[in-house]
């Protein structure tokens, strides 16, 4: 605040300055004299004063009230200005996790669609194999079928043949005192009696293997040494009848030794 009695004595001198000199100045025409109010001017003056002080003190306070403001309004800049960095942070590492999660499935899906493509590959060439194999299945069962069929008409075959050398075979066995045995399968076994003349029930027998085109004999008893010849005669000629007489012939003679 001002001083109050500097402003009066300055007000004052103001007054007394204003008021005619004692000694007319005789040169300059002689102006009226103002008349003023020394207690209302410094009530005045010091009222404005009193204005202009509350004015100062409301722009300081306003200006105290604005800084306060700015202050607290950077601050929440600077916070907000932080946590959108931050939210961009985890913006940027969610953007990077999510290529590398989209990268990873666009080479899972390659890979996929390549084992896709291999798998249909492969299920064509199945298919392929599949309809090979149904086409040899298919010739193979009509082989099948075939050789049935002809096994079936062989057997009837032979058994009509068989029908037909039953009494053929029976004159065979009481001419030449011999039977015909099972032995195993493609083996059949002959067996001679009547040959000795010291035994007459003593068997001689003999097995002929039949598996083959070449006839063999897989069992002989007594052994014959014409053995390998007479075989030569049968697989030459196919004369079962001349082969058991000559094998009947030989045991005989073997007998006699």
């Amino acid at each position: 605040m001002m001083d109050h009695s500097n402003h009066r004595s300055s007000f004052g001198s103001q007054r007394l300055s204003l008021l005619p000199s004692k000694t007319p100045n005789l040169s300059t025409p002689t102006l009226p004299t103002p008349q003023f109010d020394s207690d209302e001017l410094l009530a005045r003056a010091a009222t404005f004063e009193t204005e202009v002080s509350n004015a100062i003190q409301k722009i300081k306070a306003k200006i105290v009230e604005n800084t306060e403001q700015w202050v607290r309004e950077t601050a929440e800049a600077r916070e907000y200005d932080r946590e959108v960095r931050e939210e961009l942070k985890i913006a940027v590492a969610q953007e990077t996790a999510l290529n590398k999660t989209l990268q990873k499935e666009k080479e899972e899906a390659q890979i996929m669609t390549k084992t896709i493509q291999q798998l249909s590959a492969t299920y064509e060439d199945m298919k392929q194999t599949r309809s090979l194999h149904e086409a040899q299945l298919d010739l193979l069962r009509k082989e099948v079928k075939a050789k049935r069929e002809a096994k079936i008409a062989l057997k009837k075959a032979l058994d009509e043949q068989v029908l037909k050398n039953k009494p053929e075979l029976a004159s065979y066995e009481s001419f030449l005192s011999m039977r015909i045995v099972g032995v195993k399968v493609d083996h059949i076994g002959f067996v001679f009696t009547r040959i000795s003349e010291q035994d007459w029930e003593r068997e001689y027998t003999i097995t002929l293997d039949v598996s083959q085109h070449e006839f063999s004999a897989s069992d002989c008893s007594p052994e014959l040494p014409e053995l390998a010849a007479l075989l030569r005669y049968l697989n030459e000629t196919r004369d079962f009848y001349g082969f058991m007489k000559k094998v009947r012939l030989a045991f005989k003679d073997l007998s006699k030794k």
